[in-house]
């Protein structure tokens, strides 16, 4: 469980000081990219989390060492499909990534190597045109 604990803190520590950095230095927000469907988005960090009560939320995947292209999210949704909650996440942490390198959606993981975490956020996804 040491293995579990550590890449849930990273991840949480990840998103928190991509929106805290940039909002304390007055500087543009942080724009991770996630695949989604084979898509490329770019994500709009925004310091806002929720709990899971407060309302519709999706899935996404995260792998430190990252997916292809280095990419180091996946989402299950995106804008556009009927499910997509507008950029509300459940974050989940790979805790086996190995075998992911070339991994562009949901469809190419297996879920049982994500661990999920208490992480719930914002960070709406824009279409990164002529990316693929």
């Amino acid at each position: 469980m040491p293995k579990l604990k550590m890449a849930a803190l990273v991840a949480g520590m990840f998103v928190a000081l991509l929106g805290t950095a940039a909002v304390a230095s007055g500087q543009a927000l942080p724009r991770p990219d996630t695949w989604v469907d084979g898509e490329l988005f770019a994500g709009v960090v925004t310091p806002a989390t929720f709990s899971p009560s407060s309302g519709n939320f999706d899935e996404l995947y995260m792998c430190p060492g990252g997916f292809k292209d280095g990419v180091s999210l996946i989402s299950e949704s995106k804008p556009g499909d009927q499910d997509y909650n507008g950029g509300r996440w459940h974050l989940n942490v790979g805790t086996n990534c190995g075998a992911y390198g070339t991994a562009d959606s949901v469809e190419d993981l297996d879920l049982g190597d994500f661990a999920s975490t208490s992480m719930y956020f914002e960070c709406p996804l824009l279409p990164r045109r002529g990316d693929s």
